[in-house]
């Protein structure tokens, strides 16, 4: 192999400037992007091996690669302000997919070809999106816009919600919250976004983007028995339209309890 082609580049090009979410050492080491990136090899940093735990490479950015012409691929990681650089390396055989279904595979000989991405949504298609936007709330999702109201909410109040109905596997909890956040959000009761010195700053995604991130990162951390603490993926803001069903919601209990 020699110059990567306009798809290789392209693809690895996506991964500049995401950072990493998760690692997992075995049985066949998994790194999983903040963009829902998932690469499956054999990673090694310049002291063996990184660690499922390992602090050096958890949340650290991505700010380049390079192929080389035996297909093994280095990762430039840093700090979000550039310190701290680390290559981590993968050598072939390797595969990296992307959220969109498009990715990367090296042979163990050192070929590299491209997959293309799928045309349109892969979940949030738009007659999913009208179907979640016609439900009402269940009780997770209510348990989700009682800690809205409160403060800023993570996929994370979502796990604890279902935990506490005794809902534990991170599969099974990664199968039921997804549905529950898509529906939030494609009802507009919750609005993406991240947290910054000011506070929340909504997403420039519109909602079904939103949960097409969503659900891919969420379904890669599952896969590897990972569950979103936190933090991560995104925060969600309550929007007025889910602050009024909630009061709805509150003033129906009441009625019924009175």
């Amino acid at each position: 192999m020699t110059v990567p082609d306009r798809a290789i580049h392209a693809a690895l090009a996506m991964l500049d400037g995401q950072w990493v979410e998760a690692i997992d050492p075995a049985p066949r080491p998994v790194l999983v992007t903040s963009g829902a990136a998932v690469l499956r090899g054999a990673l090694r940093i310049p002291t063996g091996a990184p660690t499922r735990d390992d602090a050096r490479v958890l949340g650290a950015h991505l700010a380049g690669s390079a192929l080389a012409a035996d297909g093994s691929l280095s990762l430039h990681l840093a700090d979000a302000d550039g310190s701290r650089p680390l290559p981590l390396t993968v050598d072939a055989p390797w595969d990296l997919a992307l959220p969109d279904g498009a990715g990367l595979t090296a042979a163990a000989g050192g070929r590299v070809t491209a997959r293309p991405a799928a045309s349109g949504p892969r979940r949030a298609t738009p007659e999913a999106m009208a179907e979640w936007a016609s439900t009402a709330p269940d009780a997770v999702e209510q348990d989700v816009l009682v800690a809205a109201d409160d403060d800023w909410v993570t996929p994370a109040d979502v796990v604890s919600a279902l935990v506490e109905r005794g809902v534990c596997e991170p599969r099974e909890i990664a199968r039921r919250s997804i549905p529950a956040l898509a529906r939030l959000v494609a009802r507009g009761d919750l609005r993406a976004g991240s947290i910054g010195a000011d506070g929340f700053v909504p997403s420039g995604d519109d909602p079904a983007s939103s949960i097409e991130h969503l659900a891919a990162l969420w379904t890669a951390l599952g896969e590897i028995g990972r569950m979103p603490g936190p933090g991560q993926i995104a925060w969600f803001d309550l929007t007025d339209t889910g602050r009024e069903r909630l009061r709805r919601a509150t003033e129906g209990t009441d009625r019924a309890t009175g």
